[in-house]
Formats: C-alpha cells, structure tokens, sequence
C-alpha cells in the first residue's frame, strides 16, 4: 500500500511537469446533470499536454466530475488510438478557473472504475439519457413561491430580480423572469425571506400563453428544503 502511494504521488508529479502547448482544438465535451440527464458542448482548447487540455466551458462543472471529450488530439498526447482522427477519452475536472476555463486530466479509453456517483449527486459514468418518467419521479408542486434571481456574470443588461416561481419540485422549479437567460447558463437562486438558496443551470426557456418569460431550472446545490413541496 505504502509502494502504491508513493508510485501515484510520483505519477502526479511527472504529470505536472510535463510540458504544455498552446494549441486550439475544437473538442466536444460530455457530462451528466444531477438527475442523470446529459449535456452536450462545442468549445476550443486553450492548451494541450499528454495529460490533459484546458477547456472554457459555459456549464458549471465541478472538481472532479468526470467529462467525456472528443477531438483531434494530435499523436505526441495520445496515450491510444494513434490512428483514429478523433481521440475519444475520458477525463477529470482538475481546476476551474474564474474566467470558466477548466482544467482537465486524461484518465482513460473508459469510465474510471468506482466513479458511478460522487457525494455531491453528479452522475460520472457514460454518458446515457434517462427516460423521461425517471427523469420526473420527483413529486413537483403547484403554487406561488417567491424568489430573487441572481444573473451571473458581467452583464451590464441584467440585474437582481425579485420574481415568482409557479411550480417547484425537490430538484428544480420553474421561475418566470424579465430577462433573457439562455439554455445552459448558470444562475443563483435565492429564497426570499427564507434560507433556502442554490445555484440553478436554465434547462429550457419559453414564454408561456400569457407571454410571461418562464425558466425550467434545475438545482446545482441544494434541493429544495420539504417545506416548500408541502412535505411534513
């Protein structure tokens, strides 16, 4: 046991010396949302090494979720698949930078073993949809519920608003706004005059029959507390 620590530390070690590249690659990244569902997006590498490639990503991520990727890696980084265009590879979130630019290390052709759900919920085999019914098996609740919104970011065009959501469920609740938030974007929600708070990802955006813009968002942190679902 004690040889095997020592081999791991030594392995990290020679991971962060190796050296890096700027190079820009278009990549297609792959992970999962809390509840199992997947997403899906296009960006450009800011660097590479046959460790890893740092990525700016819209999605919040977390240290050590597990992404898929997939691009043109060129073969001094490869560590298999030498003659394939596309290297298809699993990889763990190892840093996050303020601007949403994220680090991450290569870990393999397939999933890493015993990573089927870390503590915090996020899903971090393959990639796979749940059906929908599962999807939705949490009980949801209609209402009046009221909440501050809070746009991240630098935007000058956005603001705090104060704002209503008509129906809630454990993870997630679906919030009318003023603004225009787009599908993805990550945003904190606040209880108003209650402790309940977390940051939401915006899973769909519509206006609804009484053009009133409305947001699907789902919880990143926190699920909602039992007493806003009428729970005893």
């Amino acid at each position: 046991m004690r040889d095997r620590r020592q081999h791991l530390r030594m392995t990290e070690r020679d991971r962060r010396r190796q050296p890096r590249t700027s190079v820009a690659l278009p990549v297609r990244v792959q992970g999962q949302y809390p509840d199992g569902a997947t997403w899906d997006e296009m960006s450009t590498t800011t660097d590479a090494s046959a460790g890893g490639v740092a990525i700016p990503l819209r999605r919040t991520v977390l240290l050590g979720q597990a992404l898929h990727l997939a691009l043109p890696l060129p073969k001094r980084f490869r560590a298999f698949d030498l003659a394939t265009p596309t290297y298809k590879v699993y990889a763990v979130v190892a840093s996050v930078g303020v601007t949403g630019t994220v680090g991450v290390r290569f870990i393999g052709k397939g999933p890493p073993g015993g990573y089927a759900r870390n503590d915090v919920g996020l899903f971090l085999n393959p990639p796979t949809t749940l059906p929908a019914p599962e999807r939705r098996a949490l009980p949801r609740r209609d209402g009046v519920f009221f909440f501050v919104l809070k746009p991240r970011g630098r935007r000058e065009d956005r603001q705090e608003e104060a704002t209503v959501a008509d129906n809630i469920g454990a993870g997630g609740a679906r919030v009318m706004t003023t603004q225009f938030f787009a599908k993805g974007e990550v945003l904190e929600l606040e209880e108003a005059g209650g402790p309940f708070r977390t940051r939401a990802t915006v899973r769909n955006a519509y206006v609804g029959e009484d053009a009133v813009w409305r947001l699907n968002l789902m919880f990143l942190d926190a699920q909602a507390p039992d007493r806003l679902l009428g729970v005893s």
